[in-house]
């Protein structure tokens, strides 16, 4: 499904694909889980964007001014969900390793 994901919504196809981590969205709330997944060999191959029943726009920033990107956002009046800021805290810790 994440590689499925990947393609379908960035347009990116990835030579690997590594399980991070995983777990409850809303601990107590629901049993969803979310999986942080680092992919490596990326290959752009699409426009991305969603399927027929979504409007996704694409936005790609280099990870040194994500942070100042996601700022200007919300002050913008754009909701970011604090997953974003989870998945960059992992992303950032896979790469410090690498």
């Amino acid at each position: 499904a994440a590689q499925r994901e990947l393609l379908e919504e960035p347009g990116y196809r990835a030579a690997r694909m590594r399980r991070l981590i995983d777990g409850p969205s809303s601990p107590g709330l629901c049993a969803e889980l979310v999986t942080f997944y680092h992919a490596e060999g990326l290959e752009k191959v699409g426009d991305g964007g969603g399927d027929e029943t979504e409007s996704i726009v694409v936005h790609e920033i280099p990870l040194s001014q994500v942070a100042q990107w996601l700022q200007a956002m919300m002050q913008a009046g754009y909701l970011v969900d604090p997953k974003v800021y989870t998945g960059l805290y992992f992303a950032e810790c896979v790469g410090a390793r690498n």
